[in-house]
């Protein structure tokens, strides 16, 4: 079953909108929001593939701004529940 997840886009969006704004500005600042959106994609693209394991994985390993964030999204998208049960972290969205 396809599900759109529309706050991890929203999300991914956003960062692209950081890089776009510190782009030639701050090429530090750009770096760290683009790689950030890398893992928003990584963090979709596992979920699309079905693979658990390596979703909470990679989730966890995340810097902890990002992190919150991915997990939120997550949560908005498919219930606290699922985040609970498939990445093992306790959220109010």
């Amino acid at each position: 079953m396809y599900k759109f997840l529309e706050n991890v886009v929203a999300l991914e969006n956003n960062l692209m909108q950081d890089v776009i704004e510190f782009e030639g500005v701050d090429q530090g600042m750009a770096n760290m929001y683009a790689q950030d959106r890398n893992d928003v994609i990584e963090a979709k693209s596992l979920f699309f593939a079905g693979k658990a394991n390596e979703l909470r994985a990679h989730i966890d390993y995340l810097d902890t701004s990002i992190r919150e964030g991915v997990v939120i999204a997550f949560a908005k998208d498919l219930g606290e529940k699922w985040v609970l049960n498939n990445l093992g972290y306790e959220v109010y969205a």
